[in-house]
């Protein structure tokens, strides 16, 4: 699919939420509660009557790898990961894991605006994935790109990033965090930033990649990763609109 089109669909699928999801989750949306933290269960029920509709679901996971006052989110793509009612499958899911002894968090203005940036990303992460799936032929596989480390973890890293889908997810999701955390600079100065990026509470998605083929800067995945980041960025560039609609801003 053009990458072009792949943005069209994605922006539209998230532009068409954005009402509905904006109901519950802001980046300001500890003003919609009252005291130092909120539980996460109602909260997800109440995001989840908004986002079922789309297709998403929210579920609160325990993680005893999550600091007790903490929350991570993570996302995954599955056609039919969850069945919610006959005929409807929840293609999109997302995880909000908390420690088993911290079922609320806070709801400090930083710390929603992280949330709520992360859930945009990580959906619209999903989303690529939902609609190359939609349009490739059933007889067609992702391309793979052959992974050539020697640690054990790094080559499962490598299978996993050297798909060619995740490859087209990552470049978008790191082409977005050069958008939105550097709005004043250009491609280049934002591109230095992403590589060198280090941070204690916020996760760049650049340094993941540059992490499993650290050995191979060369690797053809690597190679690609690049060239699509700057179409990605291209694309975003020119349509900011679409992410000061989402109320996506630096972090």
């Amino acid at each position: 699919m053009q990458l072009l089109t792949l943005h069209k669909k994605i922006t539209d699928d998230a532009l068409s939420m954005r009402k509905a999801v904006e109901s519950v989750l802001t980046p300001m949306s500890q003003q919609r509660y009252r005291g130092t933290s909120m539980y996460l269960a109602p909260f997800l029920s109440r995001l989840n009557e908004v986002t079922i509709p789309f297709r998403v679901n929210n579920e609160l996971v325990e993680d005893i790898t999550v600091d007790p006052t903490g929350l991570q989110l993570t996302a995954q793509w599955w056609p039919t990961r969850l069945k919610t009612r006959p005929r409807r499958r929840i293609d999109i899911h997302i995880e909000w894991h908390v420690h088993p002894q911290g079922r609320s968090c806070g709801v400090q203005t930083e710390d929603w605006q992280r949330r709520h940036f992360y859930f945009w990303s990580y959906l619209m992460h999903e989303l690529a994935h939902r609609h190359q799936n939609n349009h490739r032929s059933e007889d067609v596989l992702s391309q793979k790109f052959i992974p050539t480390a020697d640690n054990e973890d790094l080559w499962d890293l490598q299978v996993y990033l050297g798909d060619f889908d995740e490859i087209e997810a990552y470049a978008h999701d790191i082409a977005l965090e050069m958008i939105i955390w550097f709005p004043t600079l250009g491609y280049r100065s934002a591109f230095a930033q992403m590589k060198k990026f280090q941070h204690e509470l916020i996760n760049a998605s650049y340094p993941l990649f540059a992490t499993a083929f650290d050995e191979t800067p060369k690797h053809p995945a690597m190679l690609l990763l690049r060239k699509k980041i700057q179409g990605w960025y291209r694309i975003m560039d020119t349509q900011r609109d679409i992410y000061r609609a989402l109320q996506l801003g630096p972090l």
